[in-house]
């Protein structure tokens, strides 16, 4: 029987891995929560557009398509990924509640944290997210020549949890679009 770390390693064989490779935009979307305005369009944001936005100091990544309160979710389900963390990466694409939102957003910050208990004192520390990725060979492998360090995938990690929680204390709950 194989060790749980020894079964990260195995990567593609795990049954329940997922591996997206669509674009994962995270929207805030009306829940019910009578925290936020009660006239706000359920369009993606979480303020009228006459309203100044709550998000704009925060300077959370931005998909193409993504409005100025939502998250460019790939970033931090990449990194999720990159660092063995499946079960988070996976549940990004969920749909969530403001307390499951907030509920999330303690569940990264926790892995963040862990990782970086686990890694602390190692001088060799896994890469991040790979990017920028080439074709290799003829059977159409992707190589990465950039990853991210793991102080950046640890810092895009709790950068997807502040945003998780600060939708969550407006009331409002997450809608991933994919």
């Amino acid at each position: 029987m194989a060790s749980a770390e020894a079964a990260k390693r195995l990567g593609l064989l795990i049954r329940n891995q997922m591996i997206n490779h669509m674009g994962l935009d995270n929207f805030p979307k009306l829940c019910g929560s009578t925290k936020h305005h009660p006239n706000v369009p359920d369009d993606g944001t979480t303020h009228n557009p006459d309203e100044p936005c709550p998000f704009e100091k925060d300077n959370f990544p931005k998909g193409i398509c993504g409005t100025c309160c939502s998250l460019r979710g790939k970033v931090a389900e990449y990194e999720l990924q990159a660092l063995g963390e499946f079960d988070l990466s996976n549940r990004m694409y969920n749909d969530m509640t403001a307390d499951e939102a907030e509920e999330f957003s303690k569940e990264l910050y926790e892995a963040a944290d862990n990782l970086e208990r686990k890694y602390a004192g190692r001088g060799k520390k896994p890469y991040g997210a790979g990017w920028n990725g080439t074709w290799e060979d003829k059977e159409r492998t992707v190589v990465y020549r950039d990853h991210s360090t793991f102080k950046d995938a640890l810092a895009s990690i709790r950068e997807a949890a502040r945003w998780y929680q600060k939708v969550a204390d407006l009331g409002f709950g997450v809608h991933a679009w994919f």
